[in-house]
């Protein structure tokens, strides 16, 4: 549990009564007022949501907001102690019919209860194992207490709909504000049955756009040498082999620059590889190192790689940016050069 939340256990202060064995009867439905807001939070100070399964050891806590979990539950002036509890729906006032209670308390010199743990697995009664075993909807909450913790005080109770699964697994519903907690009506089971194919392996496949083309923008002197750049037309590295998703490996090859009789070595052009796709295409490739110009090894050089697993699968889109440094002795011209991409798998 955080620091946080310690602290302001303690500091609530809370006192716990004696325990009796509960006798009086329960209380008339003339005189039951509308359930007070219920809602649950964890050990982290977070909102437990409606629906949201949790085990059904865990440290939760109670509170009458949404929003603000230390809001205090406002006991009436006769209200002498306050009980967690678990009941049946319809039993929440009813305290000899309680399948499951603990104490809580006051914040000292008040009638306000702030945190109340009320957890599940805490509860004492005789059935509470057979409720783990089987499951059933419940109604969990606090209840304000007089008369040695035997009768229902004028403020009630405050409870949420809890569906625990066999096995001890819940979820609930909450109070909202103005709103009494409304019991399940009814309850059924319906049979499902679908029928499966075993998966298969798709291709692994390389696709550049026809008569794909990098076209260098005009040259400038950067430094005293002739620089251009150029943006690689974008292509695809498909996956498709769902059930064994081994990766792959995507390397480059340039040939030297050639105008004429005239030479650049492919070592003067740096090559930045990067991915473009991104959502639902493959999350697990990486683009490689960038080859610098003037030192670039192009020669089998690695361009991206996907790991093995899921992560591979589906269509990875890439690019690079492209730097041509000429050195110094290159005269000045058209130059042309092929970039060949190699796919393999891992």
């Amino acid at each position: 549990m955080k620091k946080t939340l310690t602290a302001k256990l303690a500091l609530a202060g809370v006192v716990a009564l004696a325990l009796v064995g509960a006798t009086a009867t329960a209380a008339t439905a003339a005189d039951e007022p509308a359930a007070a807001p219920f809602y649950i939070w964890d050990a982290d100070e977070n909102f437990i949501p409606s629906g949201a399964e949790r085990p059904w050891d865990e440290f939760i806590l109670g509170s009458p907001s949404g929003t603000d979990m230390g809001a205090p539950f406002l006991g009436s002036d006769d209200a002498t102690g306050v009980l967690v509890f678990l009941s049946n729906p319809g039993d929440e006032r009813d305290i000899q019919a309680w399948k499951g209670r603990n104490l809580t308390g006051f914040k000292p010199d008040s009638k306000e209860v702030i945190y109340p743990k009320v957890s599940i697995d805490v509860l004492s009664g005789e059935t509470m194992g057979q409720i783990k075993a089987t499951g059933g909807v419940f109604s969990l909450g606090i209840a304000f207490t007089k008369g040695m913790n035997v009768q229902i005080a004028d403020a009630g109770v405050a409870f949420a709909t809890v569906t625990i699964k066999p096995g001890g697994a819940w979820s609930y519903v909450p109070t909202e504000a103005g709103a009494p907690a409304q019991p399940p009506v009814g309850e059924a089971d319906i049979a499902l049955e679908a029928t499966t194919v075993a998966a298969t392996d798709g291709a692994l496949q390389l696709s550049v756009p026809a008569n794909a083309k990098a076209t260098f923008g005009a040259a400038t002197l950067v430094g005293g040498l002739s620089t251009s750049t150029a943006v690689l037309p974008e292509f695809t590295v498909s996956d498709a082999r769902v059930v064994t998703s081994p990766g792959w490996t995507l390397t480059q090859s340039t040939a030297n620059f050639t105008s004429g009789q005239a030479t650049i070595d492919a070592k003067h052009l740096g090559v930045a590889p990067k991915i473009i796709s991104a959502g639902t295409t493959s999350t697990s490739a990486q683009a490689a190192q960038a080859q610098v110009a003037g030192v670039a090894n192009n020669t089998g050089a690695a361009f991206a790689a996907a790991s093995a697993g899921a992560g591979s699968i589906g269509d990875t889109k890439l690019s690079a940016d492209l730097t041509l440094v000429a050195p110094a002795d290159a005269p000045a011209g058209t130059y042309t050069s092929k970039m060949t991409l190699t796919l393999v798998s891992k």
